[in-house]
């Protein structure tokens, strides 16, 4: 139990000391597929490529209602165009291409009054993943801070740094999932133990019901015998006045015998009796400390479901510090 105390410590700590997290952007030139440009990059600890690619294909990819309706029609307009009069449109997705993923034509406002054609790579490290974005006028050049006003350039950052703070909500959103997961997992451990103990009730009861039967059946064997010992005795004063060797004498006889036989066996029933409440007794005894044990069990699995919840609560705030 003190272990379990310990380990609950541990990581609220922990969680704690990491309930505050600022997502900070980078600037610099780094190498992709068109040579070295202008990055802006941000650390997202705790991820995954995996999942923080599917975030900026999300992120970087949403494109107004108009502008995939126009895409659209453009798309079905050239089915009845021979394929010199088809006209151009914009792949409305991000693509992939040797582990830099690219996308064009995308219009932000806040960022630039031009499309921008965007590239992104991802990066796995020990803490987490780092991302860099790279970003291109389309078909022209890349933007850097000596082609854009300072506002511009600031805009671009907040651009990447909201991703970040996206993404690594996104990150912690799957943490939540899963600590989720595993309190409800101990929840059923918990219904297990609960379950054990309502059988063991049961049994208890049934066990005792037996014992009450068993003790009315000794109840009536033991007025068996006490009419059964009548019986002989008053059999036994009417043999003592016959004649040995009469046929009255050896029927009387055999009729003791008989009765003598009948009231064995009502002792043996009741001895078989007794064996059988003591056992079920053993039974009540044994069912009583595995409900003892249970109560420990089920103290301790609900220290185990706060600690479990307890978690869930750290990451959600832990996911509210994120900025």
């Amino acid at each position: 139990m003190k272990q379990i105390f310990l380990l609950f410590a541990a990581i609220t700590m922990a969680l704690n000391a990491s309930s505050q997290y600022k997502v900070v952007v980078e600037t610099g030139e780094k190498s992709m597929s068109k040579g070295t440009q202008m990055a802006f990059t941000v650390v997202i600890p705790e991820a995954k490529t995996e999942e923080v690619e599917p975030v900026w294909k999300k992120y970087v990819n949403n494109r107004s209602i108009g502008e995939r309706i126009s895409n659209l029609a453009t798309q079905v307009g050239n089915i009845f165009k021979s394929e010199e009069n088809r006209a151009s449109r914009d792949r409305l997705k991000v693509e992939t291409k040797g582990g830099e993923m690219y996308v064009r034509s995308i219009e932000v406002n806040e960022i630039s009054k031009y499309s921008m054609d965007v590239y992104a790579r991802i990066t796995q490290l020990a803490e987490g993943c780092q991302f860099s974005a790279f970003f291109q006028y389309t078909d022209s050049a890349f933007i850097s801070e000596s082609n854009v006003d300072a506002e511009r350039f600031m805009s671009l950052k907040s651009y990447v740094r909201d991703f970040g703070v996206e993404a690594y909500q996104s990150v912690v959103d799957n943490q939540i999932k899963e600590a989720k997961k595993e309190v409800s997992k101990q929840e059923g451990v918990l219904k297990d133990i609960e379950s054990k103990t309502k059988r063991e009730e049961k049994a208890i009861t049934r066990y005792e019901s037996n014992i009450q039967e068993y003790n009315a059946s000794i109840f009536a064997l033991e007025n068996d015998i006490v009419r059964v010992n009548e019986i002989i005795n008053l059999k036994k004063v009417s043999f003592s006045t016959m004649l040995k060797g009469t046929p009255e004498f050896d029927e009387a006889k055999k009729e003791l015998k008989v009765l003598e036989k009948e009231k064995s066996g009502y002792f043996r029933e009741i001895k078989s009796s007794k064996g059988k409440i003591k056992s079920k007794e053993m039974d009540i005894k044994s069912a009583k400390n595995k409900i003892d044990k249970n109560d420990i069990d089920l103290k301790r699995q609900q220290l185990v479901i706060q600690e479990k919840e307890a978690i869930v609560g750290q990451l959600v705030k832990k996911k509210e510090g994120i900025q």
